[in-house]
């Protein structure tokens, strides 16, 4: 994959992420149809391309460390300990750019799903 493929790549990636998130907020003015239009053009474009394979692997890097960080983590800290097996395999230094890439966006949206969530009220111990 070259530089400037890799590179619109990772950007319009960014860019369905974010269309994603902005339906999940309850704010009416956003038109989520026409979101879900957009980010599902970018998938269609990525998918019939020559690139299908490094954008579903950048997909699915996303949905391993958004659902299984800790098991993505001990995963990366594996291809980084055995980088040269894995290079062997077929490993590439552009889906170990994904698994940055993902990681990045999973923490981004976990921190955003804490600022948006309400604080959860415990109940108050009292004593008698």
């Amino acid at each position: 994959m070259h530089h400037e493929h890799e590179e619109a790549m990772r950007a319009e990636f960014s860019d369905c992420i974010a269309l994603s998130w902005q339906t999940l907020r309850a704010d009416p003015a956003v038109h989520v149809d026409g979101i879900q239009a957009r980010v599902n053009e970018y998938d269609q474009r990525w998918q019939s391309g020559p690139h299908a394979r490094e954008w579903n692997f950048l997909c699915a890097a996303y949905t391993d460390w958004r659902d299984y960080p800790e098991d993505t983590a001990k995963l990366v800290a594996d291809i980084d300990a055995h980088r040269d097996v894995y290079h062997g395999a077929g490993f590439t230094d552009t889906q170990r750019r994904s698994l940055d890439q993902a990681r990045n966006i999973a923490n981004e949206e976990r921190s955003a799903i804490r600022a948006y969530s309400p604080p959860q009220q415990l109940p108050v111990q009292r004593e008698r």
